[in-house]
């Protein structure tokens, strides 16, 4: 007997009339909780190099206050929650390092606290707990690959359309749009090496050809997990090179053995000398002696590969090391600027060399601590947390990046305690193939 106001088919149960409008419903509710996380995606790519006057030529870009917005958004919205075990580890983390500048031999900065605290605020935030994390982070990273695929796009058409086009229009953003607008101290539109005619792809969006590399490095590392898609993987590894940065092949290098082992992909070996034959191949074309020869930038005191991974330990020799107070307890918040303009050797504001000038050994570390629970607490990929964790380490930590793709991919996603711990176990990465996303099942070729 047919319940009232239900539509009855022959040979089928009613359907209450409600059922197409719950279904409305819910797949509102899935496109309003994949516009919250693609949100963080979209300020590491497409608008990481816009700025708002003055914060510009102060090098602030404009994604360090929409990620904040698009967190206060979500939350509002009822797309994320409080995670209660984030937010301790938070607190623990704020309280400690707070304290830890009260003891510091300088006067702190309040201002470069509380932006410290703001850019990780958004690590305690998840999906809510009836929301499918399984599904919407499969969305997610497909919207990342995507994405990272038109960038990819864009930078091969740069580096070869620069013989036969005006760079200009190849390099958009930094040529038609107000300097005021734009982020500036980045070396956005570089040449391959000094008196070089012929520039370095950063893919129209990104910030400089580093991030370009490292953000298809992070491409690349979640399409071999998933259903390996040999083009996919042609165009991210063929941008990667173009734009001629070393920081993306240091991902590569840590992550592809260690997936290759655990994933027990030794068919990537066989076809990972192919590909390295045939680029010393064809290196005279792409111009890959430049990047070799970046290599020996450790060891020149003025390059950026010194100032970026050597530099800060000239300066702990200098401010540190002679004084145990500073050496424990640090410098205080805020304080790196004042003694890196002392500093002996160029050197860069890095994570590793702030949060140990800045907070001794004890912060830094308890901040690494932290850091570190709470992108591998994700029940997503770890060689997949392992590669964002990377960037983290290679980039200043108010260029928010790293912290962008992992409240999209890794955070943002998954309620954490609220998954059972045989889910945790079959996570993996996200693809087109809902089994390649959930159990990491499938290559495609």
């Amino acid at each position: 007997m047919a319940m009232p106001g239900a539509t009855v088919i022959a040979g089928i149960e009613p359907i209450p009339t409600s059922f197409p409008e719950k279904m409305v419903i819910k797949q509102r509710v899935v496109t309003l909780a994949m516009v919250v996380l693609a949100m963080p995606i979209v300020c590491a790519t497409f608008i990481s190099k816009l700025a708002i006057p003055p914060f510009g030529s102060m090098g602030i870009g404009i994604s360090l206050f929409v990620l904040p917005l698009a967190t206060i958004a979500g939350y509002v919205s009822g797309v994320l929650e409080i995670n209660a075990k984030r937010f301790a580890v938070f607190l623990l983390m704020t309280g400690i390092l707070s304290t830890l500048s009260l003891l510091g031999s300088e006067p702190f900065s309040i201002n470069s606290m509380a932006m410290l605290f703001a850019v990780h605020l958004p690590f305690i935030f998840a999906v809510k707990s009836e929301m499918d994390g399984k599904i919407l982070s499969a969305k997610a990273l497909d919207f990342f690959l995507n994405v990272s695929l038109i960038i990819a796009g864009c930078g091969i058409a740069q580096y070869f359309l620069q013989y036969i086009v005006d760079v200009r229009f190849l390099f958009p953003i930094e040529n038609f749009l107000s300097p005021s607008f734009v982020v500036q101290h980045f070396n956005a539109q570089g040449v391959l090496g000094y008196g070089s005619q012929v520039y370095r792809a950063n893919g129209v969006f990104m910030l400089e050809p580093s991030y370009l590399a490292q953000l298809l490095a992070v491409a690349l590392i979640a399409e071999l997990g998933t259903l390996t898609r040999w083009f996919r993987l042609f165009v991210y590894g063929l941008a990667l090179l173009l734009a001629h940065s070393g920081t993306g092949l240091m991902v590569i290098a840590v992550c592809v053995p260690i997936l290759i082992v655990s994933r027990r992909r030794w068919d990537l070996l066989i076809q990972g000398m192919v590909a390295i034959v045939v680029l010393m191949m064809l290196k005279d074309y792409l111009n890959l002696g430049s990047l070799l020869a970046r290599s020996g930038e450790f060891t020149q005191g003025g390059s950026s590969g010194f100032a970026r991974f050597v530099g800060g330990f000239y300066l702990f020799d200098q401010v540190l090391w002679d004084n145990p107070w500073r050496t424990l307890f640090g410098t205080g918040a805020g304080t790196f600027g004042q003694f890196g303009n002392h500093a002996h050797y160029a050197m860069a504001e890095m994570p590793l060399f702030k949060m140990i000038l800045e907070f001794g050994l004890i912060g830094a570390s308890l901040y690494f601590l932290c850091l570190a629970y709470l992108l591998f607490s994700s029940p997503a990929s770890k060689i997949l947390g392992l590669a964002i964790a990377l960037t983290f380490l290679l980039n200043g930590i108010y260029i928010v990046f790293s912290q962008a793709l992992a409240f999209g991919l890794l955070v943002w996603p998954f309620r954490g305690a609220g998954l059972e711990r045989s889910s945790m176990n079959k996570y993996s990465f996200a693809a087109r193939s809902e089994s390649a996303i959930l159990h990491g099942a499938g290559r495609a070729s």
